[in-house]
């Protein structure tokens, strides 16, 4: 429930529609991804404490974490999954 819900978060920023989907420039586009990830999880780090501090002390998890989102970004049912968020 975690990831959809950082899903959301990086979805409803307005910075990720501009930087995220219409930057040219793959590395800037993965920064920026990058960092709203990062705010989202800082806003949910409350509610998903177990996923914060996997997220802040484990690299291997944090990449995977990273991918898994952006693949959420990219999918055609990542609307759906938020909605449900």
């Amino acid at each position: 429930m975690g990831l959809i819900k950082i899903t959301a978060h990086v979805i409803n920023r307005a910075t990720s529609t501009v930087v995220v989907k219409y930057t040219s420039d793959v590395q800037n586009r993965r920064l920026a991804l990058k960092r709203l990830i990062q705010q989202a999880i800082s806003v949910e780090r409350r509610r998903e404490l177990d996923l914060y501090k996997r997220y802040a002390s484990d690299p291997d998890f944090k990449r995977a974490f990273d991918a898994s989102v952006s693949r959420l970004l990219s999918s055609a049912a990542c609307k759906t999954l938020v909605a449900r968020a």
